[in-house]
């Protein structure tokens, strides 16, 4: 009882303690732009163009019109024509929400010169065989691109303005090098068409949506711009956002903005003059310190890591370009160019430079120390745990394919390995497929591999809960029994879809001597939406496609089994 009692105390301090702090925190505060960093103003723009408030562009600069936008928001929203700090977080959750869903990511084509962001799970390249054309799976969303001369280009805007509605308030603007139509057209669809000249010719993407993907518009419309783009879905770490959204802001000042110059960096391949060299992709930023003791668990297969951060902690690198504003004209609502003829969309990252072709690399031999688990996301690239390689003087594939990390996350818990060998095989991970409560999971892994040798192992189970021990949204709770070695192995749903990567189980004999009793599978996972985000903000680029999936009922896909493979830790 009296550590019933204790418990019962702390949970009372818990609860009551923020609220003090709160009301003398700067989140009450008039929210002031001038303490945010580039990042995070870009990051607010996009989320009030996908509220319907912002028609400008996503620069990072803020201005008369994004500050009237944020007005507009909070008047609606909260009732209030002065803007606080604190009521950017459910703006900015909204926003992440349909980024995570829909897979929003940056994109720069080559073929034209533009970067813009796209939603990769939204829309999906369907047959044609003369243009480029996307489709939501609900037929809700299209979007088609041409190359033509000035003729066809001009046609397809002189069709659209030819079936606008009745009482339609059509926008068109032209000059030179653009051309914009936008129009409500029959049965309350909205119509848009942009035109770019590139060289002789001019690149052309008509878009036809129903009223309700509007958002969706608005937000590719005002990410548009020639060249790199400043556009970010990546917030400073620890800076204004990080804080609102985390909840972590017990200051009585607002966090200022990095003395150093806080240009965006670009999740894309920035367009180089002749003859100059390639921009460097900036270097992953160190995870942060944890100042909270870390949960009762223990990694499946090694030690254990403290809490993760929470969403949003960009890279750093250099400054993005300056854009070149369009014509100088504001942004009507519509949507922005897709990517040029000749190949579909890719993640950030964009077109992959060719490398020299290296010799093979010498198998890795040596001292063997432990075993994990990983599974194939494209046909050289492994996700993994971060703690299955983190004592690692050499990670390889069983046969001693040596592997490099190419990006790690220790407070994640997550790491990407490259080098692998190359598989026509690898897992489907979509924005769409999360964990739901309750819903039956798969695990697959290698546990106790280099003592057992069994092969493949899958285990069965349920999510249990949504939140790890701590409450943290980066872990789900599953039943599926996991062992070590399990580690960086998939969770996979009734699909066949990855929902998670396994990385812990309870601490058994910490929680035997506190309670006095032993928990029954108490496991965890990180989910796929911190997966993805992880992803993205190391541009790991994954191939477009579905992936190999199928349903998990019944035998498992043999295209699932080969996904999935073990990995070797030497000393």
């Amino acid at each position: 009882m009296r550590a019933i009692a204790s418990a019962f105390l702390l949970f009372v301090t818990l609860l009551f303690a923020p609220l003090r702090a709160e009301a003398q925190s700067w989140l009450d505060q008039p929210f002031d732009a001038a303490v945010m960093s580039r990042e995070d103003i870009a990051t607010l723009q996009a989320a009030l163009s996908f509220s319907g408030d912002y028609y400008g562009f996503l620069d990072g600069v803020w201005n008369k019109d994004a500050q009237s936008a944020l007005v507009a928001y909070t008047q609606r929203e909260e009732a209030t024509a002065t803007p606080r700090f604190r009521d950017l977080k459910d703006l900015i959750l909204d926003f992440e929400d349909e980024r995570v869903k829909n897979g929003w990511q940056l994109f720069y084509s080559e073929s034209n010169n533009i970067s813009y962001l796209h939603p990769f799970e939204l829309l999906k390249q369907v047959d044609n065989e003369t243009a480029i054309e996307f489709l939501s799976e609900d037929k809700g969303f299209s979007m088609i691109v041409r190359f033509d001369d000035f003729g066809g280009m001009k046609s397809v805007h002189d069709w659209f303005m030819g079936k606008q509605a009745a009482g339609a308030d059509p926008f068109q603007y032209s000059d030179d090098t653009l051309w914009i139509t936008s129009t409500e057209i029959n049965d309350g669809f909205i119509a848009y068409a942009r035109s770019d000249k590139v060289g002789s010719q001019w690149s052309t993407i008509s878009i036809v949506i129903r009223a309700d993907y509007f958002p969706q518009l608005n937000l590719l419309a005002s990410s548009v711009v020639i060249g790199g783009s400043p556009a970010t879905l990546l917030w400073t770490d620890g800076g204004v956002i990080d804080q609102i959204v985390n909840g972590q802001s017990t200051a009585s000042v607002a966090p200022v903005s990095p003395s150093a110059p806080s240009d965006p960096k670009d999740q894309v391949r920035r367009p180089m003059p002749p003859g100059m060299a390639e921009a460097p992709a900036p270097t992953p930023s160190a995870p942060p310190v944890a100042t909270e003791p870390p949960p009762k668990t223990v990694d499946v297969g090694a030690t254990p890591t403290p809490n993760p951060p929470v969403l949003g902690t960009p890279a750093p690198g250099a400054p993005a370009p300056v854009p070149a504003a369009p014509g100088g004209i504001g942004v009507a609502p519509g949507p922005a160019p897709i990517p040029g003829a000749g190949a579909p969309p890719v993640a950030p990252g964009g077109t992959e430079v060719a490398a020299p072709a290296a010799p093979p690399k010498d198998k890795v031999t040596g001292t063997l120390i432990g075993s994990g688990s990983g599974f194939y996301i494209a046909p050289t690239i492994l996700v993994t745990a971060a703690h299955v390689i983190d004592e690692c003087g050499a990670v390889a594939m069983i046969d001693g394919t040596p592997l490099e990390i190419i990006a790690q996350d220790s407070s994640l818990d997550l790491a990407v390995l490259s080098g692998a060998a190359d598989s026509a095989a690898w897992l489907k991970l979509s924005a769409l497929e999360v964990p739901k409560l309750g819903e039956t999971v798969t695990a697959l892994g290698y546990p106790y591999y280099t003592s057992l040798d069994q092969g493949l192992t899958v285990t069965s189970g349920n999510v249990s809960a949504l939140r790890g021990i701590d409450g943290s949204s980066n872990r789900v709770m599953i039943t599926a029994p996991v062992q070590p070695g399990n580690s960086g192995g998939p969770l996979l749903n009734k699909k066949g879809a990855v929902i998670g990567v396994v990385v812990a189980r309870v601490d058994d004999m910490a929680i035997l001597e506190e309670t006095g009793s032993l928990p029954q599978n108490m496991n965890f996972a990180v989910p796929s939406g911190p997966l993805l985000t992880f992803l993205a903000q190391n541009r790991i680029t994954r191939p477009q496609g579905a992936g190999t999936s199928g349903e998990m009922s019944g035998e498992v896909p043999q295209g699932v089994a080969d996904a999935v493979v073990p990995l070797h830790c030497y000393k």
